[in-house]
């Protein structure tokens, strides 16, 4: 089956990308220059030159005259975007950010291909055993490494506007204005479960059940605290719809 032009730009841009958010080309390193791009990806120099003005759009690139082109973010980021959020309360970004990731697990069954299965395993074996939130536990004296399963998960979902504003709303979560109002409830085990089930039906592209585990996952995820460390509940439940929950979450 022939490939057709947005096939082969989407594709290029996932390739670029992946390689940035998994590490393999780090923050600092100057990438492949172009014709090595082409030859590697078997697309055009004009394909490759979009997807890599995309990046640099987003912030992950920057391209130096007579240097090269650098990796300069491990995520898309966006001075704008952060601007735009400080208009709303910590409770409303969360929101978003659940709405998104919602989204971004449906979409990732739809538009998964092997390559994406592959990195997420990988994604989820590297991270066992850990709970804690980079989000969470920024500016603490022991941060969280930084994740990769749930950005590769918007990498699968193909949509750039999604992973740009879910990047984006994790940066203005980062800021020093939030640090100490933000806990992460959930354990290693369970971070685990859930990363599982969301591999699971995003492979068999299930969108039901992928939609179903990321909703129970960032139910469990980073939460609002007071300063006496007390939970702010993320959404407003009476307890038999709490329960009823709980009842969802065993089956999935």
């Amino acid at each position: 089956m022939q490939i057709n032009g947005t096939e082969r730009a989407r594709a290029t841009l996932s390739y670029l990308r992946r390689k940035i958010t998994t590490g393999e080309w780090p923050i600092g390193e100057r990438i492949p220059i172009e014709p090595e791009l082409a030859q590697q990806m078997s697309v055009g120099r004009s394909t490759v030159r979009e997807a890599v003005r995309s990046l640099a759009n987003m912030g992950m690139l920057e391209t130096l005259p007579g240097r090269g082109t650098f990796v300069r973010s491990a995520t898309p980021t966006s001075a704008l975007l952060n601007e735009f959020l400080n208009a709303f309360t910590l409770e409303e970004v969360l929101s978003y950010r659940r709405a998104l990731e919602i989204e971004a697990a449906q979409q990732a069954t739809i538009h998964r291909t092997a390559e994406d299965i592959i990195a997420l395993k990988q994604a989820a074996a590297r991270e066992q055993g850990c709970s804690m939130c980079p989000i969470a536990t920024a500016g603490s004296s022991n941060p969280a490494f930084e994740s990769q399963f749930h950005l590769l998960m918007f990498d699968a979902a193909k949509n750039r506007l999604l992973a740009a504003l879910y990047a984006g709303i994790n940066e203005q979560l980062r800021s020093p204005q939030h640090r100490g109002k933000l806990a992460n409830i959930t354990s290693a085990a369970d971070m685990e479960h859930y990363h599982q089930k969301l591999i699971t039906a995003i492979e068999k592209q299930d969108f039901i059940d992928a939609v179903h585990a990321m909703a129970a996952h960032v139910d469990h995820d980073i939460v609002i605290v007071t300063p006496e460390q007390q939970v702010v509940p993320a959404l407003a439940r009476t307890k038999s719809q709490q329960d009823r929950i709980k009842d969802l979450e065993r089956d999935i």
